[in-house]
C-alpha cells in the first residue's frame, strides 16, 4: 500500500523554476521524484547529509600564501631547500631546525 505524504516546503518560484527544469535535465519526471528517491536513499543508509562550511581566505590572508609560495620557489632555486627522502631523516631536520 502507498501512503501519500504531502511535503509543502516554501521555495521562490524561481527556484521552482530551476528545479523542474533540472529535474527534466537529468531524467526525472517531476521534482517528487526526487525527493522520494533523496527520502527511499536517506532511511535506507544510503545517503549520507552533512553540512561543510566553505573554506575562505581575505584578500590580505590571500596575498600572503602567495607572497610565502613566491620565496619558497625562490628557495627551492637556489638550491636552499632540502629532498628529505624518509621519515627519520625529516624527523632529524625538524630537531636540527
Amino acid at each position: 500500500m502507498t501512503y501519500q505524504l504531502k511535503l509543502q516546503v516554501p521555495i521562490s518560484e524561481e527556484l521552482n523554476n530551476k528545479l523542474k527544469k533540472k529535474a527534466k535535465e537529468v531524467g526525472f519526471s517531476s521534482v517528487n521524484e526526487i525527493v522520494r528517491l533523496l527520502l527511499t536513499n536517506f532511511v535506507n543508509n544510503n545517503l549520507v547529509i552533512s553540512f561543510v562550511s566553505k573554506l575562505g581566505f581575505e584578500n590580505s590572508n590571500v596575498d600572503n600564501l602567495k607572497q610565502i609560495i613566491a620565496e619558497g620557489l625562490v628557495e627551492y632555486k637556489e638550491g636552499k631547500t632540502r629532498k628529505l627522502n624518509f621519515s627519520k631523516s625529516l624527523h632529524n631536520q625538524l630537531i636540527e631546525d
